[in-house]
């Protein structure tokens, strides 16, 4: 404590100087005429531009422009370094942009290459078009684009960002020695519009300029609040708009090679299915998955798992990471489960009799067909509905003896199901219901959870409220109904250099979501406060500075037992050299009560007094060479427990086209005390076992790309996860939540190892559609006995049996309304040959 009591004060005297120098300093900013919400106007063309970045047709220079940006950061509200001139123009197809960003040193424009959506990764200038078509604070479609003609796009909700979502538009880009110039069209398809005869879009343009890491818009945004769609401008002009007939298909087919290491030889086979996207109406769009595969998708980052909960691993299958914002509401639905592992996993190793082996056991039940509809009327409604299959499971159990087989069912079909309803309100509010339903017709099972969330926000944003509700139903044949909720509540003020947050969430004992959604543990009563002070303008060496002090109290909710008291003080500065410097001390002075580590209900691990470090430091991105470092200790003076991990990731951009990164972590965690294992007598008393454990883990990844040009790129991803368990001494933990010793027959060691290679190559051979071949390779092993040297225990494992995947795919986008102007002109031509 002494050693944290004396960061302490130098800490705070830090964050009272830098709020000093913040009072003593301010920028001029633009006039408030500068600032308002602003306006400009499309124009209806007859003949559209071809799109090749040259704005050579008349209409550009007679159409108004969308000029005067001011900054975002680092300087808010003032004039930007070069200026940006943006033109609108629209007819019965589509909206085009014509973009010109002056640069009066054009060969500084920085222009690294990357793969499509990875814009905000690279160092590289872009201009990014906000549209907001139903202009609600709320639902927005962003395009970016970068000098070098990569594509980005995603679209904002309520509920955060959905980086998945790609549209296919066309755009060119070309550098001068003005600057650069963009030309975009993008079409009504990929967009969603109200039935009006006068379209008013919310709109902004956001330009980075790199080299500066500066920030400008059209549209004067607050940098002090996150709510910046309340500031976009508009845009008006467009009459007589139709949406059109949106509907496209994406067969596509996959090949497979494969060897498993439990069987001989290799296998062969190949899987083919469709995506279909229909615009129900304006409104309204329906994605349908038929067949779906998900072989090329990357790799998880396998773990050993010692805590008693489940390991959340992120969605990566496009179709169901893809447009799902509005199935996000009140955190109920994660769409891993969706094809996820066999309910019964483990039922055919629990039935083999003597003789048998498992000779087959899916790890996955196979989707048979997946299906969104979602969108939002002129209202302001969203609708969502979700629904997926899983088909029969089986596992296969063989006679050693006699070569006979018999299944075991894992999963009998199973149907998921999710219906929400969102409706926008004023000042970025909303409130919505969902519900999302597992059913099991064969084993008359059926989980439903409904839940409800309101947002209110004042017009200045300076007050928010969020509240939720959650009740989990769960029914049976023969068996009682299972009822539970969750709530949560939440005052806050979101903008400004002073803000708050004051939260409670009660989860109660009974709640369970985990069919479809997934909540690592359940009655608990969470009560949180967070003040901060936050300095947006930049001040002596300082660009921003960001401060807070939070503290956490959480006890059972039933009955009401303390779990623990937790204080936190963070500090994220940024200074003007562009290095990042992020400092967090935390305490647990009453320790932390463990009601899950023992894994049965009503016994507690009690952890004494405990405090800990966070420091997070990366240099300069702009630079060739870039180089970030992280440590985080953790001290437990009562029971001498001590954990301390650091981690560098050094990242060399060798040029525009190859960038190399090297993520290295190494954590140790001494006597740390876990459980072991649980041993019933014959009356059925538990004895609980615990361990003192040394747990060292390292975690390194290799990462590499090659872009050849904005259509075509090579990466290639190398993990290796080493972790292991050496157990020091044996407890069994008592009612009161104290361990004694006691001796341990078994030996719980263990070394676990994860080796995973991930190679893409992608090549967008036309638009919306793409080539990729993908090699994966998988090596886990897992013993008990512990290896200490790590280039040892590295070439054991890369020398283990190991699963490799090659597999090549093409996917080729069909758009209507292009394969029905095709044949039209094919008709005429033919007609006209005649």
């Amino acid at each position: 404590m002494r050693s944290l009591g004396g960061i302490l004060p130098a800490w705070l005297l830090y964050c009272f100087f830098t709020i000093g120098l913040q009072a003593q300093n301010s920028n001029i900013r633009l006039d408030s005429s500068s600032l308002l919400r602003k306006n400009i106007e499309a124009v209806r063309i007859t003949n559209p531009p071809k799109i090749d970045g040259i704005l050579n047709e008349p209409f550009w220079k007679s159409l108004p422009v969308a000029g005067q940006f001011v900054e975002y950061t680092p300087r808010n509200g003032t004039h930007p370094t070069f200026p940006t001139e943006i033109r609108f123009a629209y007819d019965d197809m589509a909206l085009y942009i014509s973009a010109i960003m002056f640069d009066p040193s054009p060969d500084s424009i920085r222009r690294e290459l990357g793969r499509r959506d990875e814009i905000e990764q690279l160092a590289t200038d872009y201009i990014s078009f906000d549209i907001l078509p139903y202009n609600d604070q709320l639902n927005m479609y962003e395009f970016k684009l970068s000098p070098q003609n990569i594509q980005g796009d995603c679209k904002y909700s309520a509920v955060g960002q959905d980086y998945n979502w790609d549209a296919v538009w066309e755009s060119a880009t070309r550098v001068n020695d003005s600057g650069w110039i963009a030309e975009v069209k993008i079409p009504y398809s990929a967009l969603r519009f109200p039935e009006v005869e006068n379209q008013v879009w919310g709109i902004n343009m956001w330009r980075n300029l790199y080299r500066y890491q500066e920030y400008s818009t059209w549209s004067f945004v607050d940098n002090t609040t996150n709510e910046i769609f309340r500031f976009y401008g508009t845009v008006t002009g467009m009459r007589n708009v139709d949406a059109p007939l949106r509907l496209s298909f994406s067969p596509y087919i996959t090949g497979y090679i494969e060897k498993d290491p439990t069987i001989k030889n290799w296998s062969y086979y190949a899987r083919g299915g469709l995506d279909l996207k229909l615009g129900l109406n304006d409104s309204y769009t329906l994605d349908m998955m038929l067949i779906p595969d998900f072989g090329q998708v990357q790799s998880d980052d396998q773990i050993l798992n010692l805590s008693p909960f489940e390991v959340r691993y992120d969605e990566k299958r496009q179709f169901f990471s893809e447009g799902t914002e509005m199935f996000n509401k009140c955190g109920i639905f994660y769409t891993r489960r969706v094809g996820s592992a066999p309910r019964n996993f483990y039922a055919p190793n629990d039935s083999a009799g003597n003789n048998e082996i498992v000779s087959k056991n899916p790890e996955e039940t196979r989707i048979i067909n997946a299906t969104k509809v979602s969108g939002r009327n002129v209202k302001g409604l969203g609708i969502g509905l979700f629904n997926g299959m899983t088909t029969n499971t089986w596992g296969i159990l063989e006679d050693t003896i006699t070569g006979n087989t018999r299944r075991i069912m894992t999963q009998p079909f199973t149907n998921y199901n999710v219906l929400v309803f969102d409706q926008n309100l004023k000042n970025n509010s909303y409130v919505t219901l969902i519900n999302t339903n597992y059913w099991i017709p064969d084993n008359s099972f059926n989980a439903n959870v409904t839940g409800t969330e309101v947002k209110l926000c004042n017009k200045k944003n300076t007050f928010s409220f969020l509240g939720r509700l959650n009740v989990s139903q769960k029914y049976q044949l023969h068996n009682k109904p299972d009822f539970g909720h969750q709530y949560f509540l939440s005052i806050s003020k979101p903008s400004g250099k002073f803000q708050y947050t004051l939260s409670r969430e009660e989860t109660g004992n009974t709640y369970d979501p985990n069919d479809m959604g997934f909540l690592l543990y359940n009655n608990e009563a969470f009560n949180h406060l967070e003040l901060s002070y936050n300095i947006f303008e930049p001040v002596g060496k300082i660009l921003t500075s960001f401060n807070s002090f939070t503290t956490d109290y959480a006890t059972l909710y039933k009955p009401n037992l303390f779990k623990t008291l937790q204080f936190q003080i963070t500090n994220s500065t940024k200074f003007v050299n562009q290095w990042v410097n992020t400092t967090a001390l935390y305490i647990q002075p009453l320790g932390f009560n463990d009601y899950y580590e023992p894994r049965i209900w009503g016994w507690v691990y009690k952890t004494p007094l405990n405090y800990g470090l966070f420091w997070q430091l990366g240099t300069d991105i702009r630079k060739m060479f870039r180089y970030q470092q992280t440590l985080q200790i953790g001290n437990y003076p009562g029971n001498k427990n001590f954990t301390v991990s650091f981690g560098i990731a050094p990242r060399l951009r060798i040029n525009d086209r190859l960038s190399i990164t090297l993520s290295i972590n190494y954590e140790k965690d001494l006597n740390n005390n876990g459980w072991v294992s649980t041993v019933y007598d014959s009356t059925g008393n538990p004895t609980i076992y615990f361990g003192r454990r040394d747990i060292q883990t390292f975690n390194n990844i290799l990462s590499a790309r090659y872009i050849f040009n904005n259509k075509a790129s090579l990466t290639f991803r190398a993990r290796h996860y080493w972790s292991q368990a050496d157990y020091l001494q044996y407890y069994t933990l008592n009612t009161d939540g104290d361990l004694d010793n006691t001796s341990y027959s078994e030996n719980a060691n263990i070394n676990f190892n994860a080796f995973t290679v991930d190679l893409q190559f992608i090549w967008y051979f036309a638009p919306g559609s793409e080539l990729s071949f993908v090699w994966k390779n998988l090596i886990l092993t897992q013993g008990d006995q512990i290896n200490y040297n790590y280039f040892d225990n590295f070439s054991k494992t890369i020398s283990s049996q190991q699963t490799n995947s090659f597999s090549i795919r093409v996917l080729y986008y069909l758009d209507y309304l292009l394969l029905k102007k095709a044949f039209s002109k094919k008709i005429k031509s033919d007609e006209t040959a005649i």
